[in-house]
């Protein structure tokens, strides 16, 4: 019997990392899957390239791994963060090599050798593969589901059970299911080039946070031979209300990165840049419906912080095929059935992605930006000093194990310890006549004020809807937090 002519259990719509871990985790478990993508791989695709730890941790379950590791891609092992154009901390990653079972290093891992290595996993688990078949439409019914699939000049159409869409922001299944999400509030659109020339042979990362980037930032992303990713992120709301060019910002970036370090000056592109777009965490929204659901980037499983959508794609098509095999085994495939996904990936990325998506929303307001880029100076500072602060704190960017109530802790306790000491010090400033530590202090606080008074101003009915919105998701964290106990994505989906 011919592909074509057969039903399949699960059609996954979309070959990059969400879809081939799950054509994977079903293939392996017995079930029958066709994986459809589009494009002819190996293929370049818009990203940081940066596998953390936890992607690691899923690559090596599914044996890519070692072929990936042929390839000598350079541990990523350091951090540094530079602030308007100068470095701010130089360190090992605090919240790396602290737990068992995850590796002390991250990867770069170009998509076009990730991807494909990953495709070829699902393949060899018993998944049947179509490259080079564009799905044009998605059709539930109670009989099935029915995907319309053009391959060069050809349509055809392919029957099975159920679908995932694993098909990236713009998802046709999505759209077909009237669940496409398109919120600027949400997304980020980026610019991404390789380059040549980097004088370095560590595998330090480094993120530069600049008042033109806010709120996003730029980075370059070490790889072996000189190598490097390096590009720009800014949220896609900013970009459309100050008609923001995101390539003239990647351009600056790039000539400005080249002045603030000297492992930088010598850096040229290797070719021309290129533009995404990511969908993040904090608007993913039901992502089920009759016979299917979303993953990846199509459900908007991307860290709100720092736009990272790799493993937590990866992660969503593991909590999402424990569903669907349990679909088929019980026969059952409505979307109340399967809303059980729903709960499963609200449990596992709420405790971390709440609380991102929280301090994302505050930093969407550009007149804090210059308070913020301070309050971050004094954090790198205390990080140097104090690697508890820096491995708790820092993990609201990137951290393995992400603890609210432990950061709330340890930033409020620094705060009283800096404001007794400068209290003691503004004090006696004052009676020796010293008022430049007393006016620090005080301009501080006074900025924060100033600053929302220039939103409420500037534009009241915008700053009252991100100030509701902010206060939203502010209560829904107090109401959640005291019942948190470890971050679930420490543990990974793989024990689930």
């Amino acid at each position: 019997m011919s592909a074509r002519a057969r039903t399949f259990d699960v059609i996954v719509v979309g070959g990059g990392p969400a879809g081939s871990v799950m054509a994977w985790s079903l293939a392996r478990q017995g079930a029958d899957v066709l994986l459809l993508e589009r494009a002819r791989f190996p293929r370049e695709k818009v990203c940081g390239d940066f596998v953390e730890p936890r992607g690691l941790r899923i690559l090596e379950r599914m044996g890519c791994l070692p072929a990936l590791e042929e390839t000598a891609p350079l541990p990523i092992t350091h951090v540094a963060m530079f602030l308007r154009s100068e470095c701010a901390y130089r360190g090992a990653i605090p919240f790396y090599g602290r737990r068992a079972g995850l590796p002390p290093h991250g990867y770069i891992i170009p998509r076009d050798v990730l991807d494909y290595s990953m495709l070829r996993c699902a393949a060899q688990a018993g998944a049947t593969v179509r490259q080079e078949s564009r799905v044009v439409s998605v059709a539930c019914g109670q009989t099935g589901v029915q995907a319309q699939v053009q391959r060069g000049e050809r349509l055809s159409t392919h029957r099975a059970q159920l679908v995932v869409g694993a098909d990236g922001v713009h998802s046709v299944v999505a759209r077909s299911a009237e669940l496409l999400e398109d919120d600027p509030r949400y997304s980020a659109v980026s610019q991404r080039a390789y380059a040549e020339g980097l004088s370095q042979e560590d595998g330090e990362a480094a993120f530069f946070f600049d008042r033109e980037l806010f709120p996003g930032y730029g980075w370059i992303f070490p790889m072996a031979g000189g190598r490097a990713n390096l590009g720009v992120g800014i949220l896609s709301e900013t970009r459309d209300r100050h008609s923001i060019s995101v390539p003239r910002l990647f351009s600056q970036f790039v000539d400005k990165a080249r002045e603030t370090d000297p492992r930088y000056s010598d850096l040229r592109l290797s070719g021309p840049p290129i533009g995404g777009i990511v969908k993040t965490y904090g608007g993913a929204g039901r992502n089920v419906f009759d016979r299917g659901l979303l993953i990846g980037d199509a459900g908007c499983f991307v860290d709100p912080m720092t736009g990272e959508g790799i493993t937590p794609a990866m992660e969503s098509a593991l909590l999402g095929s424990a569903v669907l095999l349990e679909a088929l085994e019980q026969g059952k495939f409505g979307a109340a059935f399967l809303s059980s996904y729903e709960e499963s990936f609200r449990h596992y990325f709420g405790p971390a992605f709440g609380y991102v998506d929280l301090c994302a929303s505050l930093m969407r307001n550009e007149h804090f930006g210059d308070a913020w880029l301070d309050a971050v100076a004094r954090g790198c500072k205390l990080a140097e000093k104090d690697t508890d602060f820096g491995r708790i704190a820092g993990a609201t960017f990137g951290g393995m194990e992400l603890d609210p109530i432990g950061i709330a802790a340890q930033i409020w306790t620094k705060a009283v310890g800096v404001m007794a000491a400068e209290g003691a010090h503004s004090l006696f400033g004052l009676l020796s006549g010293d008022l430049g530590r007393l006016s620090s202090s005080v301009g501080q606080m006074a900025d924060w004020h100033l600053s929302w008074w220039r939103s409420a101003l500037s534009d009241p009915a915008w700053h009252a809807s991100w100030a509701s919105d902010v206060a939203n998701k502010w209560l829904r964290l107090v109401v959640a937090a005291p019942g948190l106990a470890e971050d679930p994505r420490a543990r990974g989906p793989l024990t689930n």
